[in-house]
């Protein structure tokens, strides 16, 4: 494995670990459906779909959790 492998690979692992870390901190509800779309628990606002790919479940617009987030340090 050259050093390129090596980095992609720690990458990878990084970018998993920061994805269960989101998941685990995030408001576990999922999303509250407006129309037959999901939405934010908080704000109402419709929830991005390349954010519920990446966090499934989802409950909270990316502002709003960032918010939640700040609220509970």
């Amino acid at each position: 494995m050259d050093v390129f492998d090596q980095a992609t690979e720690l990458e990878r692992i990084e970018r998993e670990s920061a994805l269960r870390q989101a998941t685990a901190g995030s408001f576990q509800e999922g999303p509250e459906w407006i129309d037959g779309k999901p939405c934010c628990r908080e704000c109402g606002d419709p929830i991005p779909e390349a954010r519920l790919k990446a966090i499934p479940g989802v409950g909270l617009c990316l502002a709003c959790q960032e918010e939640w987030e700040k609220d509970r340090a």
